[in-house]
């Protein structure tokens, strides 16, 4: 009976002590960060394919990234609800190339490690449950923090394609073509090194031109966004 009972009680702990199983049973989505008691929100350009976070379980591992990801052992000090990551973790190159977003992933990835490097553990975490939604923060000693929920963040980023450009490549005028969106629009066009170059707004019907003969030969990117914030993104080469 005692045996029995030490078992029971042994179980018990061991199930309290235990990481959240929520970390490991949900994709995570970033919402925000938070440094120095100032909120960012994720810029949404059109270039981040990075933005998902996942836990796994034999081995404990995390992968996180907004621009470059990072995928790193961990551990747990399930007493505390703390974790601990790794030093010199693997990175990922990503796609991001406008310097909003490129800052943005330097800002996230300053929460968890010194000169990318140098881990600055441990790290607390909670989930809270809000319905069918979960939300999960991760804070680092100096109070910091990045927050995420178990459904991808409303992004503001148009469902289908609904812009196409031509001639591509473009020598002097490059025209925009609208499937389904009319209404105001703002266009601004980047080189390959993320630099903005110019900004422009049209009302759109059918058709808009937009002038390209002083950009030098190279590639280039074309940031359309509607009222809504919607955005989308179109590459083109300017001969």
């Amino acid at each position: 009976m005692k045996k029995l009972l030490y078992i029971l009680l042994f179980n018990i702990s061991a199930i309290s002590f235990a990481q959240d199983p929520q970390l490991f049973e949900n994709d995570w989505y970033l919402y925000k960060i938070t440094i120095d008691n100032v909120d960012y929100l994720p810029p949404n350009l059109g270039d981040v394919d990075l933005n998902f976070h996942t836990f796994t379980e034999n081995p404990y591992r995390f992968f996180t990234g907004f621009c470059d990801g990072i995928d790193v052992a961990l551990t747990y000090d399930n007493q505390n609800t703390q974790l601990s990551l790794e030093d010199n973790p693997g990175f990922l190159i990503g796609s991001c190339f406008f310097p909003e977003s490129n800052l943005f992933n330097d800002q996230y990835f300053s929460i968890f490690y010194q000169n990318l490097a140098q881990a600055k553990n441990p790290f607390s975490y909670i989930i809270t449950t809000n319905g069918s939604g979960k939300a999960l923060e991760i804070s680092n000693p100096n109070g910091n923090a990045a927050f995420y929920g178990n459904t991808p963040l409303d992004i503001r980023k148009f469902d289908e394609t609904q812009f196409s450009i031509h001639p591509n490549p473009a020598k002097n005028k490059l025209f925009l073509n609208a499937t389904n969106t009319t209404g105001n629009l703002t266009l601004k066009i980047f080189n390959i090194e993320g630099k903005l170059l110019s900004t422009k707004n049209v009302t759109l019907e059918n058709q808009t031109s937009i002038d390209v003969s002083s950009l030098t030969s190279g590639i280039y990117f074309l940031n359309i966004q509607d009222q809504n914030g919607n955005t989308e993104v179109e590459k083109f080469i300017k001969e």
